[in-house]
């Protein structure tokens, strides 16, 4: 028996289409990867807005206006209403947040939107 050793392709030697590769296009039936959420999820969208009200809480700290303390107070007490609302509604992780934490935690971003807006103004018109 003679062993071959070059690689060189036999040419009796036939292919299988179980192991040949599928053209990169062509995607196999039931093989799909369902297109990703252009909304981020839940809890992305909560740790993002946490940190960003963490940054305006810091910015407000070295400022010494009366306004800047009073719109710190509110950031703490939205802040603060966040971490009960985490405490008691995700309580495994959050794959077990059921619908009226989701909705509460949905309130709480819409609110917190329109606070930091609101603050947004109020601090533009001191500032002329």
């Amino acid at each position: 028996m003679t062993i071959n050793t070059t690689n060189e392709a036999r040419p009796d030697a036939g292919s299988d289409p179980a192991i040949e590769p599928s053209l990169p296009g062509q995607i196999e039936p039931g093989l799909e990867v369902p297109p990703a959420s252009l909304e981020p999820d839940l809890e992305s969208r909560i740790k993002l807005r946490r940190a960003e009200l963490i940054a305006q809480l810091r910015e407000l700290r070295t400022d010494r206006r009366i306004e800047a303390r009073d719109a710190g107070e509110k950031l703490r007490a939205r802040l603060s209403d966040l971490a009960h609302v985490l405490k008691w509604g995700v309580v495994d992780d959050w794959t077990s947040v059921g619908y009226k934490v989701k909705h509460r935690l949905e309130q709480w971003l819409a609110e917190s939107r329109g606070q930091s807006s609101a603050q947004g103004g109020a601090a533009r018109i001191t500032q002329s």
